[in-house]
């Protein structure tokens, strides 16, 4: 019978010429164990700290003058709704490659806009411009041609901000970063500068056209600017419409400025140097011109609010529709067309109600005026009575005997004229022929009150004298 060899691998217990196992206690193999079990427990620690530290890897914090959006294998998350913007704070997506987020800059921005000529930096710094060329070279020099067909030069700033973050990331990214000035190299060559640089020299180029050059020099600018910055906005939204968008805005009243250079040596809008002293002289012609209509303007506004006080405005367009009024119904009525003749009365009467009403309550010189004119009017009316009283007291006397009346009258105003002291009296014989009286020339001296009155008092008894003649012609 042969016996298998041994195979050390398999023990069995109940041989008694088996191995006996290692002793379970040796040293050695407790120590190696629990070095393994150690290692086991830190790295399922390690693991579990990488996962955590890799899902919290998604967090990203948005500043106060930026705004974010999440991109999700390279699609922005939740495009065309609101939520698609994150506002400053902190934000979580899904770590990397699933999800990735970008910061946009939405603060103001601004680059420069140039249609210079040529410039030394001594003769930017200097503002002294030297005349090295006789004529403009296209180019040599840029320049706007305006809607009077003259040139200038212009240096405009242009600012701009991000109003959509969508669009922007979508179709302006990769951007220059927010802290590269816009003059540097790197900015120039990113989307961002050579888009708005085409747009704004395209606006500021249509709308020159447009003004005329003493307008976009002179006392026009800022409309001039506006009117630029409009352009530009209008072909922003051009490329919104034709699904483009730049998500980039400029603001309508101050997007678009002219500021002079550092040094305030140089305009930032100017003439060629080879036409500056034109310009210049009838710029100050066109200033001295405003000045005097702004005079003018102020002179007529104090008159007419001294004339009429404040609400002068509307008692002038009383008076002129009641005019024009005035001048239709006498139209109509010389015409023949009675038919509109009612019509037109009545509303004349009420716009002259309404004119006198103005007038009554107006203030200034025209209230006294119409003062001093109702005193005058109630003077002559009180007159007219007073005289037609007169009147009708003495004709049923003059009526009774009329010889009798007149010689009394005669006899009146004789002794009045004898007893007035401010009257020279001269005796004429009947049979005298000629005879010459010595007047002596007035002093000018101011007359009394008496004087005056009894001024006033021979004015009207002669008024009334000659009354009673034109009643009477058969009397001599």
């Amino acid at each position: 019978m042969s016996t298998a060899p041994h195979d050390p691998r398999h023990v069995h217990l109940d041989d008694p010429h088996a191995i006996a196992p290692p002793d379970e206690f040796d040293p050695a193999h407790a120590e190696l164990s629990g070095a393994l079990r150690k290692s086991f427990r830190v790295l399922k620690v390690v693991m579990f700290v990488l996962v955590v530290l890799y899902f919290l890897s998604g967090w990203f914090s948005v500043k106060s003058d930026e705004k974010g959006v999440v991109l999700r294998f390279g699609q922005i998350v939740g495009a065309g709704t609101a939520d698609a913007e994150k506002l400053p704070g902190w934000h979580w997506s899904l770590p990397f490659p699933i999800d990735s987020w970008q910061t946009v800059y939405v603060s103001e921005r601004e680059f420069p806009v140039e249609f210079m000529l040529q410039l030394t930096p001594e003769e930017e710094a200097t503002g002294n411009i030297q005349q090295k060329f006789q004529n403009l070279s296209p180019e040599r020099d840029d320049y706007l041609v305006t809607g009077d067909v003259n040139i200038l030069h212009a240096k405009l700033v242009i600012k701009y901000k991000v109003d959509n973050v969508v669009d922007y990331v979508t179709n302006v990214l990769p951007r220059a970063s927010h802290k590269a000035g816009p003059t540097s190299p790197a900015y120039m060559h990113f989307p961002e500068y050579e888009l708005l640089r085409c747009l704004a020299r395209d606006a500021v180029i249509d709308t020159a056209a447009r003004y005329g050059a003493l307008d976009i020099r002179g006392n026009r600018q800022e409309d001039f600017l506006r009117a630029v910055a409009a352009a530009l906005n209008r072909r922003l939204k051009h490329l919104a419409t034709a699904g483009a968008s730049l998500g980039l805005s400029v603001d309508a009243g101050s997007g678009v400025i002219a500021t002079k250079s550092k040094t305030g040596s140089l305009e930032a809008i100017m003439p060629p140097r080879q036409t500056q002293e034109v310009f210049d002289q009838v710029f100050a012609a066109q200033t001295n011109k405003l000045v005097s209509i702004t005079k003018a303007k102020s002179e007529a506004e104090s008159l007419l609010v001294n004339t009429a006080g404040p609400g002068y405005s509307t008692l002038a367009d009383a008076i002129q529709s009641e005019f024009e009024l005035t001048l239709k119904l006498s139209a109509a009525q010389s015409g023949g067309s009675s038919g509109e003749t009612p019509a037109m009365e009545t509303e004349l009467a009420m716009l002259r109600e309404k004119t006198e009403s103005l007038l009554k309550t107006s203030s200034g010189e025209i209230r006294s005026i119409i003062k001093n004119a109702e005193i005058d009017r109630d003077y002559v009316v009180n007159e007219a009575v007073g005289d037609f009283n007169r009147y009708s007291s003495i004709l049923p006397e003059y009526l009774n005997n009329k010889e009798i009346f007149i010689s009394r009258l005669l006899d009146e105003l004789r002794s009045r004229a004898l007893t007035m002291p401010g009257v020279v009296k001269v005796y004429i014989p009947r049979d005298t022929v000629q005879h010459r009286l010595q007047i002596p020339r007035s002093t000018s001296l101011p007359k009394s009150e008496e004087q005056k009155k009894r001024e006033r008092d021979s004015k009207k008894f002669g008024r009334s004298r000659r009354e009673q003649q034109s009643m009477s012609p058969g009397i001599q």
